[in-house]
């Protein structure tokens, strides 16, 4: 099975404040676990005054469908990523990190400015994040590549109208299963702008925020063609959601605690590995919940698990079948 991933290539710069609460710029509301995004001048505005008032703590590639797949390439899996980094610093920085991991990047457009994100913590590991994703992703508009058969895509949201236009044309280009995290920013947008892409979706990775603002029942999901859904909880695990089976499993209790920040997107990692692997979804689900805790021991992409850490766990679990 060869993984494919398109969404936003980031370049996330991680800053730490006492209390996410107390924080107040130009109406922008930081609510624990949320995501926001505007233009570079509003991006550099705020992190200024994040300077001013927090730590920079250091910067990392990111981009929730390229966290991903660049957990899936350190599993040992086949990757591909589709998308659009600018031809700066930091789209250079993005594309070498996911490409010394082994993804293929054949099908990444190199143009315009790299998106950024504000990646804020605060002292109890709380986290928002700012996004601004330049002009790289506008070139995604008359791009049209081919997701070949055997592939199975995984699509994460894209800021800009051109981004999401593109999105809805691709997913119409493979015959392969086709997983989603839509996270706030593909949830905003409603129901009816996300149906054509839910139509072609068979597994739905969402959190219970992203499910309430999407305002689709479970049923209407399923109605859609969605064959699995992976409802994710946080602090208090995971649901998995058959049409006609429900479980629930608690969070891993991770070693230590330093940044959430893309737990949610290695979850998707050990989810999507399992299940290539042939685990159960139940097992696929414990396996994404061991990924999702590991991660969650460095900031950002550091602290996704090693190869052979990953390996023992799918033994592990497959010795309980």
């Amino acid at each position: 099975m060869k993984f494919v991933g398109s969404g936003a290539l980031n370049l996330d710069l991680f800053y730490e404040v006492p209390d996410l609460t107390e924080l107040e710029f130009g109406g922008i509301k930081f609510r624990p676990g949320s995501e926001a995004s505007g233009d570079r001048k509003t991006f550099y505005a705020l992190r200024d005054y994040l300077e001013a008032r927090g730590r920079f703590l250091g910067a990392s590639g990111g981009g929730s469908a390229a966290n991903t797949i660049y957990a899936l390439a350190r599993f040992g899996f086949e990757t591909a990523f589709i998308g659009a980094a600018g031809q700066d610093e930091e789209g250079e920085r993005v594309l070498s990190e996911l490409s010394a991991e082994g993804v293929e990047l054949s099908r990444a457009l190199v143009s315009g400015t790299t998106g950024l994100a504000l990646i804020v913590l605060d002292e109890k590991r709380d986290r928002f994040i700012f996004v601004s994703p330049g002009t790289a992703e506008k070139t995604l508009a008359d791009f049209d590549p081919s997701v070949t058969e055997g592939e199975w895509l995984h699509l994460s949201s894209l800021v800009t109208d051109e981004g999401f236009a593109f999105h809805k044309r691709l997913v119409l280009r493979t015959s392969g299963p086709v997983s989603l995290d839509p996270g706030e920013i593909y949830a905003a947008r409603g129901r009816e702008a996300l149906l054509p892409i839910l139509q072609r979706v068979t597994h739905l990775f969402i959190t219970e925020r992203e499910l309430a603002v999407l305002a689709l029942s479970q049923d209407e999901l399923f109605e859609t063609g969605i064959e699995v859904l992976f409802v994710k909880m946080g602090a208090r695990g995971a649901r998995l959601v058959l049409p006609r089976k429900e479980l629930s499993l608690p969070a891993e209790t991770p070693s230590r605690l330093i940044d959430n920040t893309g737990a949610g997107d290695f979850f998707d990692a050990g989810v999507l590995a399992g299940l290539a692997l042939g685990l159960s979804p139940k097992r696929a689900l414990k396996l994404g919940l061991k990924v999702a805790a590991t991660s969650l021991s460095d900031y950002g992409r550091r602290g996704c698990p090693e190869r052979e850490e990953f390996l023992n766990w799918v033994r592990e679990l497959k010795e309980g079948l």
